[in-house]
């Protein structure tokens, strides 16, 4: 199973002031003094891959394929809120958990599940833009059979309507 998100796009996503707030190591009491801790990012980001992994793998089997840094956004940003919220609830419970973060979770889940039954497309793009499965289509010199000429009904069959 391919990743969805690294720590450093977690981090880049939130803010290092955030992730050290969530995630740091050190003096509670002061961000100056404490750390990003890594590992804690790692092992909620394992907790998200196998939860958007679960809604998308059957129906977008492709993504299986893709490279971390070739994720869709969406996805990485979906993970995110997800991670975010995971890692605030365990920071003292609930008192960490503000409602714009607990909406985003929700939101998450509910664009996950979306995902998984069609109602919300997964873009391919590449995170610079490109099409992840570019379609090569035939230039004007290939040999490939045109269908020509007026078909038989296409100047009367719309006689009448007005």
């Amino acid at each position: 199973m391919g990743r969805f998100l690294t720590p450093q796009d977690f981090i880049a996503q939130f803010g290092e002031r955030e992730a050290q707030a969530i995630a740091g190591t050190g003096d509670f009491n002061s961000l100056e003094g404490s750390q990003i801790d890594h590992a804690a990012i790692e092992a909620e980001i394992a907790f998200a891959d196998e939860l958007i992994a679960g809604y998308v793998l059957a129906r977008h089997p492709w993504v299986n394929d893709q490279d971390v840094a070739d994720m869709p956004n969406l996805l990485k940003g979906l993970g995110g809120d997800i991670v975010r919220y995971r890692l605030r609830d365990k920071q003292g419970g609930k008192g960490q958990v503000s409602e714009t973060v607990e909406k985003r979770h929700a939101d998450a889940l509910k664009r996950l599940e979306a995902i998984q039954a069609g109602k919300l497309d997964l873009p391919r793009d590449r995170a610079d833009g490109a099409d992840v499965d570019p379609v090569d289509l035939p230039g004007s010199g290939s040999d490939v059979a045109r269908i020509s000429g007026p078909a038989s009904q296409a100047n009367t069959i719309l006689e009448g309507y007005q």
